[in-house]
Formats: structure tokens, C-alpha cells, sequence
């Protein structure tokens, strides 16, 4: 079946490519100097297409020549520009007889000619600077009213998944910048689902830093990426937005039924002296329109009705005060179905779960955010952050639930049973970073202050009923177990941090840097819970098995130095951190303390080295101690799942993970070619594991203890190329693998779990002609575990998924789009193999003063797929998932856009 899916995809491809093909020709040529006939090398030429001024594309002279190749007939303009000297223009024809010309292009010394070059001079699809790689927005041709997103998806490294989140080379994206500055405080998805990339010149990436590192200077990887979206010099000022509304049949109300689809909504931002974004989204399709037609498809299952609200504000107009406010909501209502497999090997046995649920939720999150820097002087900053999130969800759930055994033989069914739960919760959360910086004179010594203050809150009643029934091997009911209680939990969680930072400069370049950070945190819990009295018909029976109020106070002293080389071709560093832990845990109802003293020391290190422009080779490594949870601590059972019950541990010790990094990047300016490649690895020092006991009746009881010896390593590759000529399209090819060693317990007994991974991905961007646009997608992936307790159960998967996106403009100024995914995951045990398509098509017409206005008809799941399937894995786990899904679509919308950029030229088609 694979096979066909690749001949269908291919066959597709090629014959959109052929039916937009035209007669092409070719020009060649030399730059020279015009004093001495030398050649000129590296010389930018830039190959315009006329009258609509296009560029098409961008290529380097060698000391021979330089060639465009596969060139269709019409006027052109040659650029070229070299530093130096005066740019130089030629206008030419080609016509349809395919004939090469050929050009020999003197360039005169100019003292003028640096502002010009600094003007017209070519920017290759990518830039590298030290950490930071930039990608020409130009270099990557997307579609008319594409998104930043859009534009995302054809860079090379970059991934996003079905909920929009970024990731590069595997590391989240959190955090967006707006032309270096912070502007999407709250979301960084904000900024690429809703930015147009028409404006957008280049997008930076690199490690995301702290507040402290980006105040000193002083490296602190957390682990992260961020963007920087830098703008068009035209598009710095102005406003821009559109807004939309569509109505159409299928699709869901979120509360069980289904009634006609509908979205609408709008965004606008300005920019200027002030910036002011606005964005508002109502639709009950699970967010596949929002003004375009999403590519993130249905989700991860459920019938969901989406709410949308924010606005943002950034003032600078002062040197002195940068000022930064956000504020929003945004809600979800779902309604999901699923049917659950799962199979959990034991040390002599396996359990088999098959689950049916069905819940109803409802989520609605605010949050203000706030960000203000003063500079009070040359030498001194202070900014405040402060965050105010508060949030409240409910859900009612059923899950219907059968148990097989197998150990030594046939299985049997051990347990039947099923659960109905409602939840509830209201909480907020508030948190405050005061920072202050001084420097002095003398380059490299600076002063830096933390103070953080952070709170939250929860309250959270629930309903909690279950009637599970157990069975022995010959199918005799062993027991009958019936709970039915009410309880109220109200969780308070704060944190105090403060820290001191000292550099000082020892020569150029090089400096040392001293910090130590205190952190204090005091986590409460209290529930209480009251069994159903069947005489008074009340809950009003004390439950003291989930009855429990619980501190924990957290204080950890840190203590960190280093040596810091920041200029030049090696900047590297050096450091070493030592911490003093006290974790002190207060069961107040069993009237139990556990004190913990633990210290723990890691060195740190990084080094980047730029052997050669365009190359960067950036080592890391570091080292993060994490906290065990209250839910991890609080010695309680959590009987939300009565198969599956988990429970706390108060014994747990801290984890302390070791991790190191390695990445290099380069780009080719000749040949626009660029290579990513990564390894990453990790070590832990008492990893927070679970450990898994089968209780009487086969239920699984699940705690967390401490282990050693947990590792993992993992690799990728990405190399970016141009199909032919840049303008016309470019693809990337990447690999990766991984290997890990995970433990955990079962019954007692550790199970070793050894994963090893690989897989590949393919992306082409393919703008062959004007009017189309071509995006392929092709991605397999492989994972097994071997588990030491049970060898002849070890497990493997695979995952393929394959994509295809095009879209034609016809005459008229009409638009055919078509986007196809197929996911497939391949057979385990008893489990066939599986393959979920979707189809989404849509036609759309442009009309009104500069195309602003459009009329759409988009059909989305054309296939009418219902549900979807997917399979993931743990420690001593498989388990398959299929939840439900819209199915088919169709809609009408009409969307309107609107732009005004006074410094801008006229908007072309490209």
C-alpha cells in the first residue's frame, strides 16, 4: 500500500510541474573589473522578471562566469552588485527560442558604491553568526496572504505540530521576538498563526536566555529556542489586519450535537511609535478556519468550539521606559470519544485494558501580562515582569473498562468495571521578576539583582464513582467494589527567590562571574473527602484513605562561579555550581515529618567556535536539579482511575540531571546549501521514576521512587538545498536517531527498559511558475523498547505520515488550493496496521482595489474520517488511542483584508 501512496504523490507532483512548465532558455556571463578585465568573484547578480519587478532569483559570480538556467520568455533586469563598486543594471529580453545569451558585466569603482550595496546586495536563504541562524524570508516563496507559520513550515530544522508549537532541531520555541523586541508575552503562537509573512525580512533563531544572561552577558542555556521576527525595512510602520466570518454544514456544538459550522473573527495590529495588536476567533470546527484555511488539521480528537480574545501593547517611545502589556482569554469546550487499548507487562504476566470513555469538558484561561524597563542612566536598568493567570475548567467523564490477564496460558478477564467523574476548578496563579543591572565604566563589570515572587491557588471539588467487579481465572466473581464519595481539595503553592550576580573583567574579552541564588518554596494541600451514606442519602461519611493536609517546605542555597571568554573566534566557559538542598515534608494528618539534607555539585561548560564565516560550532553542557510535585509527595491514592491508582511518596529525593549538547551549523553563500547537525545527551542522578505493583484483583498501583542509571543520547542531521535556482523552490532532508536506558519498578523488580529510535523527513517547497505553489511532506519514524523482565514482549512501532499541498491561481484571479496527510502507524501484537487520511480543498476568488476582499468555499475532511488512531509508549506500556474527530466540513466564508505601509512600494502577486 505504501508503494501506491508514493506513486500517487509522485504521479501528482510531477504532472502539476509539467502542466505549468513553459519553453525556458538560459543566460550566461562574467563580471568583471573595467579597469583591469579581471573577473570579479562573489559578485551578488540578482535576476529581476519585469514589468511586475519579481525577483527571481540570486546567485554568486565565480572568477569564470555565471548561469541562469531553465529561464521562461519575458523582460528581465540584471542587478550587480559588488563592494566597491557602482551597481550595475541591464535590461534584456528573452524569447521563445530557447537560445543562450550571454553577458559580460563591467563594474566601475565607485566611493559611493557601499551605500548602494548596502541597498541592493543579495541576502542568501541563511546567515550564521555565532549562535544564531537567520533565514531570508525571500529565499522561501510562499503563497499569497500566507502566515508566519506558513513560512515556518518550509524552514529547514523547523517542525510544527498538530496544536501549532514550534520546535527547531527538536528544542521547544518559546518565546517570539518582534524585531528584537518582546511583544507576544503570553503565546508564541500568537504571533505566527496571525502575522502575515509579507512582512516578515528575515527569522532568527537561537538559544533562548535568561533575564540574567541577556543583562550580563553571561550564557545561561534553559534548553529552549526563540524567534526573532525581523521586518521589512518598508513594513516597520503601518497598520494591517483583516477580518472574516464564515457558516457551512457539519461540525460540532461542543456540548454532543452537531449543527452548521461556523468562525469568525479578525485580527489588526499597527505599527509605529506605539504597537498594538488585536486578535478575536469564534468557530466551533475545531480551529481549522481561522481566516485561512489551517494546516494543523482537527487536533489530537474531540468535537471542539473554540474562543479567542486578546490584546497587546508595546510603547518605546522613550529612550528611558519600554512599556509592554498583554491581556486575553481564550477557551475550549470538547466533547471526546475514545477507545483506548493498552497492554502493561509484568514481571510474570501482561494485563490487557481495553477503554471506552466519554467526557465533556469545558476550559477558560485569562491572563495579564505586563513588562516594564527603565533605563534610569547609561549604566543602570531595572524592568519588572509580572504574569496574572487565573483560569477555571469543569469535566464530566464515563469510562466503561474490562481487564484481561494473561499469565501462563490463555487470559482471562480479571476486572470489569466503570467509572463516572466530574471535575471542577478555579484557580489562579501570580507572579512577579523585579531585576536590576549596573554596569561601570570599565567594560565587562556589572552588577545584576533578582527578586521573583510567585503564588498559586486551586480549588478543586470533584464526584468520584466507580463499581468494578473481579473475577478469577475460572470467570467467579472474587469481589465487588463500589466508591461513591465527594471531596474538595484546595491546593496554595508559593515561591521567593532572590540572587546576586557579580562580573569582572580580567582582560578584554574574558571576565568572571559570580552568582549565588536563594529559593524558598512552601507547597500546601489540603482534601477532604466523605463517602455516600446510603440511610441519610447524604455524603457525610469521612473518608479517611483520601483524606489528607500536607506541607512541604523547599529551600535550596546555590552557589555558582566562572570564567567567561565572550569575543573572538573561540568564546567559551567555564564554571562550577554547588547547592545545598532542605526538603521538609509535614504530613499534618498522620502527624509524620521526613527532613531531607542534600548537596550536590556540577560543573558547567559551553564553547563557541567559528572556524570560518557562515560556520558555527556551538558544545554545551550543563546541569538542572528538579523538585519532586505535591501530587508526587502527598501520600494519597488517586481513585479517578480505580484500574490505575496513583499515589504519592514523601521519601523522594531531587532529581539532578546532567545534560550536553553539540551542535554545528554552516551555510554555503556559493551554493545556498546549509547543514544542521545535533547530539544531545543526558544523564540523571536519582531520576523520579514510577514504579508499578499489581494489587489483589489485578489493579496497578503506581508510586514514584528514586533511581540511577537512566541515560539517553540522540542525534539529527538537517541539510537545506535549492531545487535548481532558489526563487524557484528549495528542500531539506533530515535524520535522527535516539538510545536511552529508562528504569523503572514492577512488583519490586527492576525493569530496564533500553529505546532505541530513527527516522527520516523530507521537505520540498517547490514555486515552479508564478501561480503555483507546491509544499510535500514525507516523514517515517521507528521506536523499540526492549524491557529486561519480559524480553520476548519487546515492542516496536512505526510511523509514517506523507503530505501534499498545492495551489494553482487561475485566470480571473481564481484560486484552487488542495491539501492531502495520510498517517500511518504500523501493527503491534494482535493490533493491524492503521491509516488515517485527510483531505481539505477549497476555491477562492480575489476581487475589490489590490485583491483586499475574498469570497472562499473550503471543504474540509472531504473523506469524512471520524476518528483518528495513535500509539505511544512507556516504560511498561503500549497503548493505542482512537478519539473522534469533525469529519466532513464545508464552508463558505468571505474574508477581508486590509493594509497601509506609507514608506512601502505597491504589492505584487508574489
Amino acid at each position: 500500500m505504501y508503494k501506491k501512496i508514493a506513486f500517487f504523490l509522485t504521479i501528482t507532483l510531477f504532472s502539476l510541474v509539467a502542466l505549468a512548465q513553459s519553453p525556458a532558455s538560459s543566460i550566461r556571463g562574467i563580471v568583471r573589473d573595467s579597469l583591469t578585465r579581471q573577473p570579479l568573484e562573489d559578485a551578488t547578480i540578482t535576476l529581476i522578471h519585469l514589468p511586475d519587478s519579481t525577483v527571481q532569483r540570486r546567485i554568486r559570480s565565480t572568477k569564470k562566469e555565471f548561469v541562469f538556467t531553465n529561464l521562461t520568455p519575458g523582460s528581465y533586469q540584471l542587478v550587480t552588485t559588488y563592494l566597491g563598486y557602482a551597481t550595475d543594471v541591464l535590461r534584456f529580453q528573452l524569447d521563445t527560442t530557447a537560445a543562450a545569451k550571454t553577458f559580460a558585466i563591467d563594474l566601475k569603482h565607485s566611493a559611493s558604491a557601499l551605500m548602494e550595496v548596502v541597498v541592493h546586495a543579495a541576502i542568501p536563504p541563511a546567515i550564521v553568526k555565532n549562535d544564531t541562524i537567520a533565514f531570508n524570508a525571500g529565499a522561501y516563496p510562499t503563497r499569497p496572504n500566507a502566515t508566519v507559520e506558513d513560512l515556518l513550515r518550509k524552514l529547514p530544522g523547523i517542525d510544527i505540530d498538530k496544536n501549532g508549537n514550534v520546535t527547531m532541531q527538536g528544542q521547544k520555541v518559546d518565546k517570539i521576538y518582534l524585531d528584537g523586541k518582546e511583544f507576544f508575552l503570553n503565546d508564541p503562537r500568537t504571533a505566527t498563526q496571525n502575522l502575515p509573512a509579507d512582512i516578515v525580512d528575515q527569522i532568527e533563531a537561537f538559544d533562548s536566555q535568561s533575564e540574567r544572561a541577556r543583562l550580563t552577558g553571561v550564557r545561561e542555556p534553559t534548553g529552549s529556542r526563540t524567534l526573532n521576527i525581523k521586518l521589512k525595512k518598508d513594513r516597520k510602520k503601518g497598520y494591517f489586519g483583516r477580518a472574516y466570518a464564515g457558516t457551512g454544514s457539519g461540525g460540532g456544538d461542543g456540548k454532543g450535537g452537531v449543527t452548521s459550522s461556523y468562525s469568525a473573527g479578525g485580527t489588526a495590529t499597527s505599527l509605529g511609535s506605539n504597537w498594538i495588536f488585536g486578535t478575536a476567533n469564534l468557530n466551533n470546527m475545531n480551529n481549522q478556519f481561522t481566516g485561512k484555511d489551517n494546516k494543523n488539521g482537527p487536533g489530537s480528537g474531540g468535537l471542539q468550539t473554540f474562543n479567542d480574545a486578546q490584546l497587546n501593547f508595546k510603547t518605546d517611545k522613550s529612550s528611558k521606559l519600554n512599556l509592554t502589556l498583554n491581556a486575553g482569554t481564550n477557551g475550549v469546550r470538547t466533547e471526546l470519544q475514545t477507545a483506548t487499548q493498552r497492554k502493561t507487562l509484568l514481571t510474570d504476566s501482561s494485563l490487557y485494558e481495553n477503554r471506552f470513555s466519554n467526557s465533556k469538558s469545558k476550559n477558560q484561561s485569562y491572563h495579564a501580562n505586563a513588562f516594564l524597563e527603565y533605563n534610569i542612566d547609561s549604566f543602570s536598568v531595572i524592568n519588572l515582569r509580572s504574569v496574572y493567570t487565573p483560569q477555571t475548567s469543569s469535566s464530566d467523564a464515563q469510562d466503561t473498562v474490562g481487564i484481561q490477564t494473561q499469565k501462563n496460558g490463555p487470559a482471562w478477564t480479571s476486572n470489569q468495571g466503570h467509572t463516572n467523574n466530574s471535575n471542577h476548578s478555579d484557580g489562579y496563579n501570580i507572579n512577579n521578576n523585579l531585576n536590576f543591572r549596573r554596569r561601570w565604566r570599565l567594560p565587562g563589570r556589572t552588577l545584576f539583582l533578582s527578586l521573583t515572587q510567585s503564588h498559586d491557588h486551586q480549588d478543586q471539588p470533584s464526584t468520584l464513582y466507580s463499581l468494578v467487579n473481579y473475577f478469577d481465572s475460572t470467570g467467579n466473581t472474587l469481589q465487588r467494589k463500589e466508591t461513591n464519595l465527594v471531596s474538595d481539595q484546595q491546593s496554595n503553592a508559593d515561591s521567593y527567590s532572590a540572587s546576586i550576580s557579580y562580573t569582572e573583567p580580567i582582560k578584554p574579552g574574558h571576565l568572571l562571574d559570580f552568582t549565588y541564588r536563594l529559593n524558598h518554596s512552601i507547597s500546601k494541600s489540603d482534601k477532604q473527602s466523605y463517602d455516600y451514606d446510603s440511610a441519610s442519602g447524604k455524603y457525610d461519611i469521612p473518608d479517611s484513605l483520601t483524606t489528607n493536609h500536607f506541607i512541604n517546605y523547599n529551600t535550596i542555597h546555590r552557589f555558582s562561579t566562572g570564567y567567561n571568554a565572550t569575543d573572538g573566534k573561540y568564546r567559551y566557559q567555564l564554571g562550577l555550581t554547588f547547592q545545598v538542598s532542605d526538603l521538609d515534608d509535614h504530613n499534618l494528618t498522620a502527624n509524620t515529618d521526613i527532613k531531607q539534607h542534600q548537596l550536590n555539585w556540577y560543573p558547567r561548560a559551553s564553547l563557541i567556535y567559528t572556524p570560518k564565516k557562515g560556520t558555527t560550532v556551538n558544545i554545551q553542557y550543563t546541569a538542572n536539579t528538579v523538585s519532586p510535585t505535591i501530587q508526587q509527595l502527598q501520600p494519597l491514592p488517586d481513585l479517578t482511575n480505580p484500574f490505575l491508582v496513583r499515589i504519592g511518596n514523601p521519601d523522594l529525593l531531587q532529581q539532578l540531571t546532567h545534560t550536553f549538547s553539540a551542535n554545528y551549523t554552516g551555510f554555503n553563500s556559493r551554493s545556498f546549501r546549509n547543514l544542521q547537525i545535533g547530539v544531545q545527551g543526558d544523564v540523571a542522578q536519582h531520576q523520579i521514576t514510577p514504579a508499578t505493583t499489581v494489587l489483589a484483583g489485578g489493579i496497578q498501583q503506581i508510586q514514584y521512587i528514586n533511581v540511577d542509571g537512566v541515560w539517553h543520547v540522540s542525534s539529527n542531521i538537517t541539510y537545506g538545498f535549492p531545487l535548481g535556482d532558489q526563487r524557484k523552490g528549495n528542500s531539506s532532508f533530515g535524520m535522527h536517531i535516539r538510545y536511552g536506558r529508562d528504569v523503572s519498578r514492577v512488583n519490586g523488580e527492576e525493569n530496564v527498559t533500553t529505546g532505541v529510535g530513527w527516522g527520516s523527513n523530507l521537505k520540498l517547497n517547490f514555486h515552479p511558475v508564478e501561480k503555483l505553489f507546491i509544499e510535500a511532506n514525507a516523514s517515517v519514524d521507528y521506536t523499540g523498547s526492549l524491557y529486561s523482565i519480559y524480553a520476548n514482549q519487546n515492542t516496536k512501532l512505526w510511523q509514517q505520515n506523507y503530505s501534499i499541498d498545492a495551489s494553482y491561481e487561475l485566470p480571473g484571479a481564481i484560486t484552487l488550493a488542495s491539501n492531502y496527510n495520510i498517517s500511518v502507524t504500523g501493527s503491534q501484537g494482535a493490533l493491524p496496521s492503521k491509516a488515517i487520511s485527510l483531505w481539505n480543498a477549497s476555491v477562492y476568488k480575489d476581487f475589490l482595489r489590490d485583491r483586499s476582499a475574498q469570497i472562499r468555499f473550503s471543504a474540509f475532511g472531504i473523506l469524512n474520517t471520524v476518528s483518528n488512531y495513535t500509539q505511544t509508549q512507556g516504560l511498561n506500556y503500549i497503548e493505542t488511542r482512537q478519539a473522534n474527530m469533525p469529519g466532513r466540513i464545508l464552508l463558505l466564508s468571505f474574508i477581508y483584508r486590509f493594509r497601509h505601509f506609507p514608506g512601502a512600494r505597491p504589492r505584487t502577486s508574489s
